[in-house]
């Protein structure tokens, strides 16, 4: 049985091919991608419609496989649930996503929360900015 398996297993769902290849695809992202990105992406040498993609995406999600981000601009993007949780730095102008991976804003925002009195158990945090001009 392959990590993917188990995952799924450990969360009361099956492993469709078509899952498998949605997170195949999530796993080998460096961005944040749409269901139409990803759709893309996994039909690449493959034959996967856009509403499977959709299915895919709203059971992971359930799951807790799949975290669905709504930025700015409305559309659902999607990441693999399971890093460090981080901040995104969203650009206002473009829909630009950035993770921010900066250790010493994790650690203040835990140490924050312990020091009001609870353990940090996740947290989602976005920042809103504009690129200054070159």
């Amino acid at each position: 049985m392959d990590r993917l398996d188990e995952l799924c297993r450990e969360r009361g769902l099956r492993l469709t091919e078509q899952r498998r290849i949605v997170l195949e695809v999530l796993e080998a992202a460096t961005d944040h991608p749409c269901t139409f990105e990803i759709h893309r992406r996994a039909s690449v040498g493959r034959r996967i419609g856009v509403a499977t993609v959709y299915r895919a995406l709203n059971s992971l999600a359930s799951a807790g496989l799949v975290t669905r981000h709504v930025f700015r601009d409305g559309k659902a993007r999607y990441e693999r649930t399971g890093g460090a949780p981080h901040p995104h730095l969203i650009d206002v102008a473009t829909g630009e996503i950035v993770e921010v991976e900066e250790d010493g804003l994790v650690r203040l925002i835990e140490e924050e929360a312990r020091r009001m009195g609870f353990r940090l158990v996740e947290f989602r945090l976005k920042l809103f900015g504009e690129r200054k001009p070159a």
